[in-house]
């Protein structure tokens, strides 16, 4: 009772005059509510002018004050009595920018007609009460019945995506324009008519359009309905900085201060796009100022920040290695480095914003993730602004083999295609430097990764060449040999191997032999997949033999057994080796199924490349061996359904596997479930219904679903599937999510020359202000990437198979 009586207090103060408001002294240290709602409001003055005879409007209904009535400045309810009808009232809303409205007397009279009505409308029949009570009822039963038998989830989005506005925009402005003969992925599937329209469209301004999208940012940046005032003047200060405005960029920075909640970190976002302008443009003294800034600014990054924080540790990490204040950077790094889900999604997003590659069908990878994202991020981010070198000695850094080597590896993935796009040639001597920082197996698994992605690029030549390099480093690199349980005595003092090093050694294998198969050198794929298995099974000894020893410890004369073994010669000593040795066996088991997990990764990768039969053989000779050193029970795990999922065309192999399983095969684990669901709803045009799948599953991560979310949505954009990627986009429940693929959507419409239909989209009221702003920050930067790269003709992609 005592909180509820406090908590009417401010409101009963509301009601007194506005001068006895203003004479109240403010509290010390406490800021203006003006600045935190509308900080650059031009129709204060107006306001203040308004007199407080105007009855207000509660923001809730009480007791005699149950009558809802609406501004029709700003659509916001509020809530009197009848009496207010024909007099003037204010708005609820105290920021309206028209608040004082007139109640009109038409809402009298219709009531008073109702009023009149009611006592006829008692004497009739009661046949049209039970007609409208029926048939309405008949009505949704039949829907339910209609959608819960053709609908794949019996939910609402089973029905065609009926939102008038998106529906038109994408069915008839997403047409191929006539004067352009590359083919666009923004465009109608090629399957479709192509209709033309009698009037010609416009030559788009760039620059009307990116002046114009800079104020629709600006102004809604001001809306309450906003997620985060803060996030979006941080957006609309980014926008200015990439469009080359600064002083209007720093205008917004100042403001990022005067809305709540404070958070002065967002600062640093913009200031990056600037100190990037000023490297290129050799503003020493600018760049001096604005690196000064960010080093204080980043005193203040929460620790655990979540997104945010991710966000902005690469790219700032990035611009400060270009600056010169790389010891800053690599503390940057260090304190808020993840491994999560989270720093996967984050990692994607910014290398997407900053390197200008928002292929996320390309880019992600759901199978595999980096051990240290945001280190990766900055090395991409600094190739991409033209710092290669600067990028190989920062990913060289990392003390941990595999992170260096993961980092070193995307160097050089990235300079290679950088290579590519510039019309050269991506040769051994591009990627050579990087050499000198990796072990033989690091150089191995390097080199394979780059023979991929030159297959990727139609250069099998190249792709051999690097191949040959690859296995080079191997030739005096002995294979690993799997581990064997010895006798008591040798496992009572047995110490694991390091098991990072094997597990490089591992996927360097593994990486040659997904590139041989790719370029049908089978018989060698499949060597070194075997290889591969083997470094995985010299990490620990199988689970079957570990087993095997711990049945023996249970036999009744296993203690004269360790007794002579270990020439024990009191109980005491006995009952201690005996604990020991069961320790020991509990820690080996532990490794063991650390084994058995990491070799159904590994087979799981082969089996989703070029290499599933293979995959098939070598899990059943494991399951079968008859020494226990080799046996892993491979079958139990989802390796099988993993298989039969990637090679559903390959009926031989399929027959195979459900014969020797007698079709009891363990499901796929959830990630690839969902995966397999929300593709299948892709491909057969329900992009509704994928995403409300995404939105219905609770089991998996949120972050792990944006990212496989993100991958969707270029599936749609590379099949020119635009009206289904805004559907799609629109069905998701996420709003940070939904923002990020706005942003994305209007990055690409930009660079594929789509910006009036997009901008259409933006206009309209279908999304929150928070999601127009993180929309139009992609069309200005694609503006900006179409500015400063000619046109070439964008292909669109065959449908995906598989993700």
């Amino acid at each position: 009772m005592t909180a509820k009586s406090s908590a009417k207090k401010p409101a009963a103060s509301s009601k007194q005059p506005v001068k006895s408001a203003a004479a109240t002294p403010a509290t010390p240290g406490s800021r203006n509510r003006r600045e935190t709602v509308s900080d650059d409001d031009p129709f204060e003055l107006e306001r203040k002018q308004q007199t407080s005879k105007v009855i207000p409007l509660l923001r809730k209904p009480v007791k005699g004050k149950m009558n809802r009535y609406v501004c029709p400045m700003c659509d916001t309810p509020g809530f009197a009595s009848s009496k207010v009808v024909g007099k003037e009232v204010r708005c609820a809303n105290s920021e309206c920018l028209a608040p004082v409205f007139t109640i009109p007397d038409s809402e009298s009279a219709e009531r008073k007609t109702t009023e009149e009505k009611k006592p006829v409308s008692d004497q009739k029949s009661k046949l049209p009460l039970i007609l409208a009570i029926v048939i309405p009822a008949l009505a949704i039963g039949g829907a339910y019945f209609y959608f819960t038998t053709t609908g794949q989830d019996g939910s609402e989005l089973a029905k065609p995506f009926d939102n008038p506005i998106i529906k038109n925009q994408s069915q008839n402005s997403m047409l191929p324009r006539n004067d352009t003969p590359t083919v666009n992925p923004l465009a109608n599937n090629t399957q479709q008519p192509q209709t033309t329209t009698q009037q010609e469209k416009k030559p788009v301004d760039p620059e009307a359009v990116q002046k114009a999208s800079l104020n629709s940012m600006v102004e809604l940046s001001r809306s309450r309905e906003n997620r985060s005032k803060p996030f979006s003047r941080r957006l609309a200060a980014e926008a200015y900085a990439i469009y080359g405005d600064l002083a209007g960029s720093r205008e917004q920075i100042g403001r990022i201060d005067t809305v709540d909640p404070v958070l002065p970190f967002y600062k640093i976002f913009p200031l990056i796009e600037i100190g990037w302008l000023q490297l290129k443009e050799k503003d020493s003294a600018g760049l001096k100022k604005t690196l000064d800034e960010t080093v204080e600014l980043s005193k203040k990054i929460p620790e655990y920040g979540g997104r945010d924080t991710l966000d902005l540790v690469s790219r700032l990490a990035a611009f400060w290695v270009a600056a010169g204040n790389e010891d800053a950077a690599e503390d940057l790094i260090s304190k808020h480095q993840a491994e999560n889900s989270l720093a996967q999604l984050s990692a994607y997003l910014q290398i997407a914003h900053e390197t200008n590659y928002y292929d996320f069908e390309a880019l992600i990878d759901l199978h595999r993730r980096w051990n240290a994202p945001q280190s990766v991020a900055t090395t991409l981010i600094l190739v991409s602004h033209g710092y290669p070198e600067a990028a190989l000695n920062w990913a060289a850094l990392a003390t941990d083999a595999i992170d260096r080597t993961e980092a070193v590896t995307q160097w050089s993935l990235a300079v290679l295609e950088q290579a590519v796009n510039q019309d050269k040639k991506p040769g051994i001597e591009l990627i050579q430097p990087a050499e000198m920082k990796l072990s033989a197996t690091g150089n191995a698994l390097m080199y394979a990764r780059c023979a991929h992605e030159l297959n990727v690029l139609k250069k099998p030549e190249l792709a051999k060449a690097f191949l040959a390099k690859s296995k080079s480093f191997l030739d005096q690199v002995p294979v690993p040999t799997p581990m064997k349980l010895g006798s008591l005595k040798e496992i009572y003092t047995m110490k694991l191997p390091a098991s990072e090093p094997l597990e490089l050694t591992s996927q360097a294998y593994l990486q040659i032999a997904l590139a041989e198969a790719e370029l049908g050198e089978q018989a060698e794929a499949n060597r070194f997949l075997k290889n591969a298995v083997q470094a995985i099974q010299a990490t620990a000894p199988s689970l079957a033999a570990v087993q095997s020893k711990q049945n023996e410890s249970s036999n009744f004369n296993f203690k004269d057994q360790i007794k002579d073994t270990l020439n024990l010669d009191s109980n005491d000593r006995i009952n201690r080796a005996i604990r020991d040795y069961r320790k020991q066996l509990t820690a080996l088991k532990a490794a063991a199924e650390n084994r058995t997990n990491l070799l159904v990764s590994l087979l799981s990768q082969a089996a989703k490349g070029e290499l599933s039969a293979s995959v098939w053989n070598l899990a059943q000779q494991s399951q079968q061996a008859t020494d226990e050193n080799l046996k892993d029970t491979l079958l139990d795990s989802g390796l099988p359904a993993t298989i039969l999922d990637w090679n559903q065309k390959n009926s031989d192999l399929t027959a195979q596997i459900k014969k020797a399983l007698n079709d009891n095969i363990p499901p796929l684990k959830k990630e690839d479930l969902l995966v397999q669901q929300t593709l299948s709803l892709i491909r057969n045009g329900k992009p509704e219904q994928a995403a409300h799948v995404i939105n219905q599953d609770e089991d998996l991560k949120k972050a792990w679903k944006g990212q496989l979310s993100l991958k969707l949505l270029s599936v749609l954009i590379n099949q020119s599937k635009f009206d289904q990627a805004i559907q799609f986009v629109t069905a998701i429940k996420d709003q940070v999510l939904r923002e990020d693929m706005l942003n994305t959507i209007g990055a690409i419409a930009a660079i594929q020359n789509k910006v009036p239909e997009v901008s259409a989209i933006l206009e309209s009221n279908v999304y929150t202000p928070t999601e127009r702003i993180s929309g139009y920050l992609g069309l200005i930067t694609g503006l900006q990437i179409a500015k400063a790269s000619p046109e070439k003709p964008v292909p669109t992609k065959q449908p995906a198979d598989k993700l």
